[in-house]
């Protein structure tokens, strides 16, 4: 029953992230973009149709009830897509930059955004692999203890003198939700190289552990990949 249990579980599992993923993203743009659209529209139709929104009429009601929010998601929707398009172009990427330049000269604006910039490029950048040098695991949050991390630089200064030791800065995300976690600075000779890619680590923190690589999930061994994967730090 167990066994059953478990391949149910396996087999559903993703499903059931990428929707409660595509839920939230969805949630996002109907609450902050679809729905004043399609106020926007109830309003034009109450202010040029001379409609009462309290009583609109037959002919108006599906409008105020459905018409309207269906329309501002779609319109959202369709704003998301034009804005990637725009500015995967020449002058979009130039135009982007200009208003990032301006949002950074804004008071408070610019103390947080260049933050939400790098917080966004880290999971959903073309850059994150990058960033994301080397997925390893450490001892946190206690000796004995592992979890998975990401090496992203190679430690500070002040720490590494302040310890006599070579200290490695890793970010640990938080799992089921890699949107937030820890940020440890750590020996380099405690870190545990890992034979696994980027996407594969993330794989594994979503899931909370439930979905390994078939090359490192116990008892699932690859012969074609057993004893060839091998993991490096990057150099100092």
């Amino acid at each position: 029953m167990k066994r059953f249990f478990l391949k149910g579980l396996f087999a559903v599992l993703p499903i059931i992230l990428t929707a409660a993923v595509l839920y939230l993203i969805i949630g996002f743009l109907y609450n902050n973009v679809g729905v004043p659209i399609g106020e926007a529209l109830k309003w034009g139709v109450v202010r040029f149709q001379g409609v009462d929104p309290r009583s609109p009429g037959e002919s108006w009601t599906w409008l105020f009830r459905w018409g309207a929010p269906v329309v501002g998601f779609c319109v959202a929707i369709l704003l998301t897509l034009i804005a990637g398009f725009f500015l995967a172009t020449f002058f979009g990427r130039k135009l982007y930059r200009w208003y990032e330049a301006v949002l950074k000269r804004v008071p408070l604006i610019g103390t947080i955004y260049p933050y939400a910039r790098q917080f966004t490029d880290f999971f959903f950048g073309d850059e994150k692999k990058q960033d994301f040098k080397t997925a390893v695991a450490i001892p946190f949050p206690t000796r004995g203890a592992y979890s998975i991390g990401f090496v992203t630089a190679q430690g500070m200064k002040a720490i590494n003198e302040a310890t006599g030791k070579e200290l490695v800065c890793v970010f640990v995300p938080a799992s089921p939700t890699p949107f937030s976690g820890f940020l440890v600075y750590t020996p380099r000779e405690d870190l545990i190289p890992l034979p696994i890619s980027v996407d594969e680590a993330m794989r594994i923190i979503i899931s909370a552990g439930v979905i390994h690589p078939d090359h490192q999930a116990i008892g699932k061994t690859d012969k074609s990949e057993t004893g060839t994967r091998r993991a490096e730090l990057p150099k100092a």
